[in-house]
């Protein structure tokens, strides 16, 4: 009997070991540091066992180094440790595949940037995310996130047109308004301090992705719901990897766990808001684009649904091939958006409050700059505010670089490729077959020496530029890579929204309140700013960046009035 139930692992065993041996002797032709993983982040068997074995970290002479690089996320933890110690290329080496994982930035523009030479354009070939990558969140319909090539390009020319002045201008003012209603006054930890933009982002979420209506509408559960809008966006993002594996599970409802049975609840809930959504606004967009009127919108749907059907009737009409997007490929991208839009924004602030906190210089910085632009207007105007709060989005751009969503970024040739690889003794070329996957190190890139002798110091300054005459503008320091919203064409589509959506609220609240690190007793402010930036700096990777510790730090706010 036992002879039955080993037999299969051992010939598991082997093969793997087989095949790891394979991968390492292709490694060795890169002449880069390799890093050998008994087990991937590409094994999905081995995810809900990784925590089981994080006693192997604790082995000696560095027995257990790999368990690091055996998550996604592992840059997230890991900052900028791999890249001082072994460069800025280096290799992931499993029983899988390898990972050429870099951070240098001719490399990375290459792969994602579509730096391509002749030959490679000429025949047609193409750096892919790997499909259990890109499939990840496409459970309501196939999106911009998760198609490549000529489907890519197809939900995108529509996809973007979403995100235009109209629709941006409202996120600024109803981001305002939602700012302006934060209850402040008592404070809390980093959990409490997440949560309060948690609800800040949904409500964004609701009101200029959905375009539903503020007041009664959005805590009435409407006839034929069984939950707000609210309640099931509330539910799936906030519990987005269980919704994962939920899409897979085809079990009765009476064996499912509570929290579970909730979440199929919501699920289907969304889908059928989705649906009515659609549904309500393609009427109204198909009636406006046969009537030839100029199309308005105020919401992100309504603007994808108005272009989508703008498609629609121009294939109809001249018997051209359609691209215009199915009903499942809008409600994907919906989601995507949703998603991408709730993660941003409320992880990005909750990370840029305790580092101004810890450096109440930069708080008096951006209080100068918003107090002139703002003008005492308690809702100032997009279009003659926005444009003059470089300040602001030089925080946003200086906490993205510290704490990235993304961790890291993998590609895949469709042909052989090359890539060339800059080491100590000077460059070379690498093949890159098509099993092999290339990796962008993000927090490698960001937090590489490149940045300066500081590179872990929050210094939002990096990112100003100042004329001669004085005028600040944002730039990206030469000679570094930053692409927390991607590169190339790929670029997020929705960047410029996540910048307005951000900058609204950090000005919104700094024009009214500083914020400070509530020191524990006997601490002094040094301590106290000492102790927040180690919470600050032991992060982990769950959908975005997330504090491992949030209790350990509280925040407190005093109005500048006061």
């Amino acid at each position: 009997m036992l002879y039955y139930l080993f037999l299969p692992l051992l010939l598991v065993t082997i093969y793997r070991l087989v095949q790891w041996m394979r991968h390492y002797i292709v490694a060795r032709r890169y002449r880069l540091p390799i890093i050998l993983l008994p087990v991937s982040f590409e094994d999905l068997w081995w995810m809900p066992l990784r925590p089981l074995f994080a006693w192997v970290r604790r082995l000696p002479f560095g027995l257990g180094n790999w368990y690091l690089y055996s998550t996604m996320g592992w840059p997230t933890e890991d900052l900028n440790a791999s890249v001082l110690k072994y460069g800025e290329n280096f290799v992931l080496c499993s029983p899988i595949g390898n990972t050429l994982v870099s951070a240098e930035t001719a490399v990375i523009e290459t792969v994602y940037g579509g730096k391509h030479g002749a030959g490679w354009v000429k025949e047609r070939g193409e750096w892919r995310m790997p499909e259990v990558q890109s499939q990840l969140f496409a459970f309501y319909g196939q999106n911009v996130s998760s198609t490549q090539g000529e489907e890519w390009k197809r939900h995108r020319r529509i996809t973007a047109q979403a995100f235009n002045e109209q629709t941006t201008k409202r996120c600024w003012e109803e981001t305002m308004r939602e700012a302006g209603q934060m209850e402040l006054e008592s404070g809390g930890d980093m959990a409490h301090i997440r949560h309060l933009f948690d609800k800040l982002a949904m409500s964004v979420i609701m009101i200029v992705g959905f375009g539903q209506a503020r007041g009664e509408e959005m805590t009435k559960v409407p006839e034929g719901h069984q939950e707000t809008l609210f309640e099931c966006l509330e539910v799936i993002l906030q519990n987005i990897l269980l919704t994962v594996v939920f899409q897979f599970l085809k079990v009765p409802d009476m064996f499912l766990p509570k929290v579970l049975r909730k979440l199929k609840v919501s699920y289907g809930e969304l889908k059928l808001y989705m649906e009515e959504s659609v549904l309500r606004h393609k009427v109204t967009a198909q009636a406006k684009t046969s009537a030839d009127t100029p199309a308005r919108s105020r919401s992100l749907l309504e603007s994808m649904i108005q272009a989508n059907e703008a498609d629609r009737f121009e294939s109809t009409k001249t018997g051209t091939r359609p691209s215009y997007l199915t009903d499942s490929e809008l409600y994907g991208n919906i989601f995507a958006f949703n998603l991408a839009g709730y993660e941003t924004t409320s992880g990005t602030l909750t990370f840029a409050l305790p580092y101004l906190a810890t450096h109440p210089e930069y708080q008096d910085w951006l209080f100068q700059e918003i107090k002139d632009a703002f003008n005492d207007n308690e809702l100032p105007d997009y279009g003659k505010t926005y444009p003059y709060l470089v300040r602001c989005l030089a925080v946003m751009y200086e906490t993205l670089r510290l704490a990235s969503h993304p961790p890291m970024m993998i590609k895949s040739p469709t042909i052989p490729a090359q890539i060339t690889i800059t080491t100590p003794t000077g460059q070379h070329t690498v093949p890159i077959s098509t099993g092999t996957r290339v990796g962008f190190n993000i927090y490698g890139a960001h937090l590489s020496p490149r940045w300066g002798p500081d590179p872990l110091s929050f210094d939002p300054k990096r990112f100003i530029a100042t004329s001669p005459s004085g005028e600040e503008t944002l730039r990206v320091p030469e000679g570094v890579l930053f692409a927390p919203w991607s590169l190339g064409a790929r670029v997020c589509p929705g960047k410029k929204f996540s910048q307005v959506e951000f900058v609204a609220v950090l000005a919104r609240m700094m024009a009214e309140w500083r914020v400070e690190i509530v020191k524990v007793a006997g601490e002094d402010v040094e301590e106290a700013k000492m102790r927040a930036l180690d919470v600050l700096a032991d992060k982990k990777f769950n959908v975005s960046v997330h504090l491992v510790r949030p209790g350990d730090v509280e925040l407190g706010f005093v109005r500048r009035n006061a």
